[in-house]
């Protein structure tokens, strides 16, 4: 019995185990705090993919640069030209009325000089001939109402004029003053006289 008093107590039971957790962030709770997130590696072809767009948008940005500032200069150019355009037929336009100005001096020295009513009429009736020749090189064309329906787009009523044949009735019977279009653009209208037929 006595060797039984001498007995170690925790003879017959399992000896303890020990483990030791070698996890980083179970042994340092500050090293999860400061880890860092690993960073994703994209793909080399991804990456030139993406290389080759931004080098693509470079391009079309720089080239969209250029081609503003080419439709801006296009633009001067062509206001340049239809500066000069507009000068050069305004100088013509201008240039042929001189020849009729000098048609009527030469009217005015001849009748000073003695030629009377006749060297008149003839010389006005020459600078009239000269210059509606001027204008209808220029497009201007007088328009032909006479004996025509009457067309507001086109004259003016200046009034009613009788008339004794029912076929002029509502008709241009009379122009008082001409009018003039060039192409489509009306210029002038006429004042004209409508006529009305008193049966």
């Amino acid at each position: 019995m006595e060797g039984k008093g001498n007995s170690d107590p925790h003879e017959g039971q399992q000896p303890e185990i020990q483990v030791t957790d070698r996890r980083f962030w179970v042994v340092d709770d500050e090293a999860v705090d400061n880890a860092k997130e690993p960073q994703r590696k994209l793909p080399s072809f991804v990456e030139h993919l993406q290389a080759r767009t931004e080098t693509a948008e470079q391009k079309l940005k720089e080239r969209l640069q250029e081609l503003e500032k080419e439709n801006e200069a296009y633009r001067d150019r062509q206001a340049r030209q239809a500066e000069r355009r507009l000068a050069k037929e305004k100088e013509d336009l201008l240039g042929g009325f001189l020849e009729t100005v000098d048609n009527l001096e030469r009217t005015l020295e001849a009748v000073e000089a003695g030629g009377g009513l006749e060297s008149l009429n003839k010389g006005v009736a020459l600078t009239l001939e000269l210059l509606r020749k001027r204008l209808q090189s220029e497009g201007v064309q007088e328009l032909d109402l006479l004996h025509r329906e009457f067309d507001p787009h086109q004259a003016e009523a200046m009034g009613y004029a009788s008339v004794d044949d029912p076929q002029l009735d509502q008709k241009v019977v009379e122009i008082l003053q001409p009018g003039y279009r060039m192409g489509e653009t009306l210029l002038r209208p006429a004042r004209v006289r409508i006529g009305q037929f008193e049966g």
